[in-house]
């Protein structure tokens, strides 16, 4: 009523038509509220908005004022809260597409608006377009005029939120002081006020030691945190409880909160009258915000979370017996070396006790390769790249084959889950958590429907001449029965029905070792070392008490062997060549210094040639000691 009757800045009066659509369509109320602050709405209050009766100019308003806040939404998908926020706005986008498509067909076909002539009905063949009222997009998109101006902002002017609404007196001292920086101000002072709030709870002396001065720190910055992770998880939609609710009280309360919601819906379901509903839709949004609460109160508790983990063991537990025998079942009919063998010599090679393996069960297990793990040692894909596994094709596994493959991979998930610190490792986790997930769900419609119309070997379906004797109505593998027997695993193949797994061998190198070298470095040393031949010198010998090294590369060396060949020779020559193995240059030069011994007169004569270099040094001292 203030809307239809209160005068517009320009002087109009706004049309009632208008005002029951903005107040009653309430989605359209967001397109005065921040798109930063309807990131942060919980996504109850979003889903309980009304969107029915949107024009097509509505509906591009909206999705012009969201699509920055969807494309972040879009990058905190993992988020549960915001993941539902983002679906809420695809399902906007989805609709804004179909009627925009109806739109721009009809507009193509018979004419923009302005230019759109109606078929008369007294001359249909006479052309023009033939829909009536809003079944015509254009019609139906003016249902609502906007060409209109009322004087209200077109800029982005958006309604202050909660903690934005300051009062005047403090605007205006604000405005004042716009160049001082107010932010450092402002956590100083609530950096004081929790000091404050710690000293009165603690009761401290006015003269503070050493020890309450530290305490102090310590649960200051633990505080601090705390309120910080609290905002974060209060952007991100998750609503935390002032109070401390006990388990039996929340789950209590969401058990009430669920069949309030439940009978809410039923109602918004049986009701016409749009003011009716539009309480309901308030009222809904009300409770759902109560539940959001309570349930995360009780999610939050260690009786919560005691409870999953007791249900889970017991459920293991209850799936466990029917699972090994499935494992057992598929391993009678399955070869150790199965990702060997090809297709043809699977349908070919007669089996351990002399059967032949149907063509479709060897096609299934080179195609489905998931399948294939069952003769993997669990140790060995535990350490396989994610990628690996999720490349593996699961399209197509019966419940006896998602039996068997849980039941293998069960002891690797929750190694697995310890590691989700690990990009790698919570990759493997979530790709075990689909399996895992699936798994359960087509366990559950099988259990179902065989309760309710019995066990395979007693399993009734329905017939045709007779559709009231009873049984079970689906056909073909419809039925879960019948879809678990596509590939029949009862028969025995003779292949081991217990742990028996492929070993990957990888060949060894061909490249030599550091043990091979050293001993071949040895044998060569050991070949070499006593050679006298001078016209092929021999490589350098290695020493032992220098642990291997080229006697070349010694202090000592060949100038050190021959300054001690002279002080031998006052006692004869030598018998044969020097001591340690070496031969070449000086088993000649010392059998050239008994020669200069024997006859010192013509020694000069008879001596060989100068020479330069390190022979000739060795003369000169050889013909020195003979003198």
């Amino acid at each position: 009523e203030e809307l239809s009757s209160t005068p517009s800045p320009n002087g109009k009066i706004l049309p009632k038509a208008f005002a029951r659509k903005f107040k009653r369509t309430n989605i359209l109320q967001l397109l005065r509220v921040n798109p930063d602050d309807i990131e942060k709405m919980h996504p109850s209050l979003l889903e309980g908005i009304r969107t029915t009766g949107l024009t097509l100019t509505e509906r591009r308003a909206i999705h012009e004022h969201l699509r920055d806040v969807a494309e972040r939404w879009e990058e905190k998908q993992s988020d549960p809260s915001v993941e539902k926020k983002w679906q809420w706005f695809q399902s906007l986008k989805i609709k804004f597409k179909e009627t925009l498509n109806a739109y721009t067909m009809h507009v193509e076909k018979y004419g923009p608006p302005g230019n759109h002539p109606y078929a008369q009905r007294n001359n249909p063949g006479g052309g023009g377009c033939p829909l009536l009222g809003n079944q015509c997009p254009l019609k139906a998109d003016a249902v609502i005029d906007y060409s209109e101006d009322y004087g209200y902002p077109k800029e982005a002017v958006y309604e202050a939120s909660d903690t934005q609404r300051p009062n005047r007196s403090a605007s205006m001292r604000s405005s004042r002081r716009s160049s001082q920086p107010l932010q450092p101000s402002k956590v100083k002072s609530s950096e004081t006020e929790i000091m404050e709030e710690l000293r009165e709870r603690l009761q401290l002396d006015p003269e503070e030691t050493d020890v309450d001065k530290k305490l102090l720190r310590e649960l200051f910055h633990a505080e601090k945190r705390t309120r910080s992770l609290e905002k974060q998880l209060t952007q991100a939609g998750l609503s935390l409880p002032q109070e401390d609710i006990s388990y039996s009280v929340a789950k209590a309360k969401v058990a009430g909160l669920t069949e309030e919601i439940k009978e809410l819906a039923a109602k918004m379901g049986n009701t016409a009258d749009s003011k009716e509903i539009a309480k309901l839709e308030s009222e809904f949004g009300r409770l759902s915000q109560e539940l959001d609460k309570y349930n995360n109160a009780m999610m939050l508790t260690k009786e919560w979370a005691q409870e999953q983990e007791d249900k889970e063991r017991q459920w293991e537990a209850d799936v466990s017996p029917d699972n090994y025998e499935a494992l057992q079942k598929i391993w009678r009919h399955m070869p150790v070396n199965i990702r060997d063998l090809s297709e043809a010599v699977l349908t070919s090679a007669p089996t351990p006790n002399g059967k032949v393996l149907p063509t479709a069960m060897a096609k299934k297990f080179k195609r489905t390769n998931i399948l294939m793990l069952l003769r993997l040692d669990p140790a060995d894909i535990e350490p396989m790249h994610p990628s690996s596994l999720e490349a593996m094709r699961t399209t197509g596994l019966t419940l006896t084959e998602r039996r068997a493959l849980h039941e293998h991979l069960k002891d690797l998930a929750p190694k697995w889950q310890l590691m989700t610190s690990d990009k790698m490792a919570e990759r493997k986790w979530m790709w075990h958590a689909s399996l895992k997930s699936k798994f359960k769900e087509v366990l559950e419609k099988y259990d179902q429907h065989v309760k309710q119309y019995g066990p395979p070997g007693n399993h009734p379906y329905a017939r045709r001449n007779d559709p009231g004797s009873g049984g079970c109505p689906l056909l073909g593998n419809q039925c879960p029965v019948k879809a678990d027997l596509a590939t029949d695993y009862n028969g025995d193949y003779g292949f081991p029905d217990y742990p028996v797994y492929m070993k990957d061998t990888v060949a060894k190198s061909k490249l030599l070792s550091m043990e091979d070298i050293e001993r071949r470095k040895h044998e060569d040393e050991l070949e070499y070392g006593g050679n006298d031949s001078i016209s092929s010198p021999a490589p350098a010998a290695v020493s032992e008490a220098h642990g291997g090294l080229p006697v070349g590369h010694m202090g000592s060396g060949l100038l050190s062997a021959i300054k001690k060949a002279p002080q031998k020779e006052e006692n004869g020559p030598p018998s044969g060549p020097p001591k340690g193995g070496m031969g070449g240059l000086l088993a000649e030069i010392s059998k050239k210094k008994p020669k200069v011994e024997a006859d010192d007169s013509s020694a000069a004569a008879r001596a060989p040639p100068p020479m330069g270099g390190l022979l000739a040094e060795i003369q000169k001292k050889a013909a020195r000691k003979g003198s």
